[in-house]
């Protein structure tokens, strides 16, 4: 088995290994095209230039745009192997804004919430291919990738999630987790209450741990030990140098026995890049 997915299987499983794997689930078209732009167009060379130049072993894949699902069908990101790639799906909630923006979203999650379902029906019409399609190109893993909190909680009540949303994230995972991936969700904000939840329906992983909302790395590992692991961490526009450098070194002590994928908690793309990104990815540059 190649050593970075190895490595991240141990983090996830929470296992010894050889290094705190880093990764990120995000990087935008303007990063891309900025940074590898004599590939420009070719979607997976770039993914894999990007791997190289920062040293990632977890790579994010976009599934939902028109450009990427050509190269799902033709099996082009086989090229991405060694790495552990994860194909990024958007959820019901992403759906809906997409289609509606956030506000009406938010206003249809109480006055329809059969629009909801809708969207949730046509995913899992199709995630069994996709899935099946990832695997086949070599993916190691699924993210959900939803819009559910911001920085004072959840956008909706508890029982509004369980409800509604947890089932379809339930029957997300049990059908990624057939084609032997693993289950990954993104939600920006303080999803602390639904955690529990979230691993009863199958996540393996959670992403990004936004510390601007109030959420701490520490204290949700004591909380949740073995039962789930965490990505991202890193503030990389909010927080000073001395404090990255100073994160970094605590995280890769106590997460020698894995529980920890490193990254950023805001993926990267020109807004976010700065000077202070090197010293989370010290290869870059």
């Amino acid at each position: 088995m190649p050593l970075h997915i190895e490595t991240v299987s141990q983090a996830l499983n929470h296992q010894p290994a050889a290094f705190v794997p880093r990764g990120e689930l995000f990087l935008s078209d303007n990063f891309l095209d900025h940074f590898f732009n004599p590939y420009q167009g070719q979607y997976v060379k770039q993914l894999k230039e990007a791997a190289e130049g920062l040293g990632l072993s977890v790579l994010g894949v976009e599934l939902d745009g028109e450009k990427t699902q050509p190269f799902l069908h033709e099996g082009a990101y086989r090229d991405l192997e060694p790495y552990f790639t994860v194909g990024c799906l958007n959820g019901p909630m992403a759906g809906l804004i997409a289609r509606q923006g956030f506000l009406k979203a938010m206003g249809t999650t109480v006055k329809n919430p059969a629009s909801l379902a809708e969207i949730a029906q046509e995913l899992l019409a199709d995630l069994e291919k996709i899935a099946r399609a990832a695997r086949a190109n070599g993916f190691q893993a699924m993210a959900i990738t939803d819009d559910l909190a911001g920085n004072q909680g959840l956008y909706f009540s508890f029982d509004y999630f369980r409800e509604t949303l947890w089932p379809v994230y339930k029957a997300m995972a049990a059908i990624i987790k057939g084609q032997e991936l693993f289950v990954f969700f993104h939600s920006d904000g303080d999803i602390r209450k639904i955690i529990d939840l979230l691993i009863e329906a199958g996540v393996d992983c959670i992403h990004p741990v936004d510390t601007q909302a109030g959420q701490d790395l520490y204290p949700l590992k004591k909380e949740f030990g073995q039962r789930i692991c965490f990505m991202g961490h890193i503030d990389p526009l909010c927080w000073s140098r001395e404090r990255i450098q100073n994160e970094i070194s605590l995280a890769e002590t106590e997460f020698k026995n894995g529980g920890l994928i490193l990254g950023s908690t805001c993926g990267l793309s020109m807004e976010t890049i700065n000077e202070k990104l090197k010293d989370l990815y010290p290869h870059w540059g």
